[in-house]
């Protein structure tokens, strides 16, 4: 992986801001398939946003962090976030890519953890296309914390704010 540098942010053409709201759309509900051929699809999104839940649920209860922590550390309330990981039917609450950006910075985690759980998300980390992926590595290259992750955001008018 290269290193993502401030210069990289500021003078890199990005396709997406990956602040875009995508559009689901619905698969045919009238195809059928025998269970050798469902075994051999790929995973659904709903299969996928659950286990990044279960993940992200994972990594918060193994830091053994207050709730008060949690909310310092990733700029995330903690009462959000549960109701978030908790509603482990995908259709009730999805976990934005905004949000992952926040846990992955706010968490400490490596670039491996953090292209895990954004490839669980939608898809892995791009930071050839998509600036808050960019962002993404950058800060965890540089172990960045939140507030850094915020500042960097400010320096290349990435508009994500502070909620807490």
């Amino acid at each position: 992986m290269q290193e993502i540098t401030l210069e990289y942010l500021l003078n890199h053409h990005f396709e997406k801001t990956g602040l875009e709201k995508d559009r689901f759309t619905k698969p045919n509900a009238s195809l059928r398939f025998s269970p050798n051929q469902l075994s051999q699809l790929p995973r659904s999104d709903n299969d996928k946003m659950t286990d990044l839940k279960i993940a992200m649920s994972d990594i918060q209860f193994n830091k053994k962090m207050s709730q008060s922590e949690f909310e310092v550390r990733t700029n995330i309330l903690y009462n959000s976030f549960k109701k978030c990981v908790n509603s482990l039917n995908a259709s009730n609450r999805r976990v934005s890519r905004e949000m992952l950006a926040k846990f992955v910075v706010g968490m400490g985690l490596s670039y491996e953890e953090a292209d895990t759980l954004f490839a669980l998300e939608s898809q892995p980390l791009s930071p050839e296309h998509v600036l808050l992926d960019a962002v993404v590595v950058h800060c965890i290259q540089n172990k960045y914390d939140i507030s850094e992750f915020y500042e960097t955001c400010g320096q290349v008018n990435l508009g994500v704010k502070m909620i807490v």
